[in-house]
C-alpha cells in the first residue's frame, strides 16, 4: 500500500513520475477502485451518514456503487471526448487509472460542504482540484496541450453530470 499512497501524492502534486508509472503498470487499476471505494466511504461518512448505516450491507453497496459508477462513466466520457474531438491518444484502461488516482481530490468535498450550501456550487467548487489532475495526467496519457487537456478534463465532468441527471430522472419513477 505505501506504493499506491505514494503514488498518490505525487498524483496529487501533479508529478509527471505518478502518470508513467500508470501508464505502464497495469496493476494500477485496481489500485485505483481501492482508491475510488475508499474515497466514496470517507465523503459518505464526512457528508454525515452514520456509521450504524454504513454498516449495512445495501447502504454500503449503494454508496460504493455510486463512486465506481462515477469513476466508470467519467474516465469514459473524458477518454470520448479526449479521443473523439480533440484526437487524443491512450487507451480506456489509463483513464480508468489517472481518474481513480485523481479521485480522492473529491474529499474537498466535505470540506466545501461545510461553507457552502448550494450543492451544485459545492460539487463544482470541489471538482475543480479533480479536473487539474485529471488534465494534467492527459497531457501526458492522450499527448494533448493542457488547454485541450483541460477542455477534455472539463467536457467529461459536464457529460458526468448530465448522464447523473438522466438516470436520476429515470430511477425517480
Amino acid at each position: 500500500m505505501g506504493v499506491v499512497f505514494n503514488r498518490l501524492l505525487q498524483t496529487v502534486r501533479l508529478d509527471r513520475d505518478a502518470f508513467v508509472w500508470m501508464d505502464f503498470n497495469d496493476r494500477a487499476t485496481g489500485d485505483a477502485a481501492m482508491l475510488v471505494a475508499g474515497t466514496q466511504i470517507l465523503i459518505a461518512i464526512g457528508l454525515g451518514l452514520p456509521l450504524g448505516q454504513l454498516i449495512r450491507p445495501l447502504v454500503l453497496v449503494d454508496v460504493l456503487l455510486g463512486g465506481l459508477f462515477f469513476w466508470v462513466v467519467y474516465a469514459g466520457a473524458t477518454y470520448a471526448v479526449s479521443r473523439f474531438l480533440f484526437d487524443g491518444h491512450g487507451t480506456y484502461a489509463i483513464y480508468l487509472r489517472i481518474t481513480g488516482f485523481a479521485y480522492p481530490t473529491l474529499l474537498l468535498l466535505v470540506f466545501v460542504n461545510l461553507f457552502v450550501t448550494n450543492p451544485l456550487l459545492a460539487l463544482v467548487a470541489s471538482g475543480a482540484w479533480f479536473v487539474v489532475v485529471v488534465a494534467n495526467g492527459l497531457t501526458y496519457v492522450a499527448d494533448l496541450p493542457i488547454g485541450k487537456a483541460a477542455a477534455s478534463a472539463v467536457g467529461g465532468y459536464i457529460l458526468m453530470i448530465v448522464v447523473q441527471t438522466i438516470f436520476g430522472n429515470i430511477f425517480r419513477f
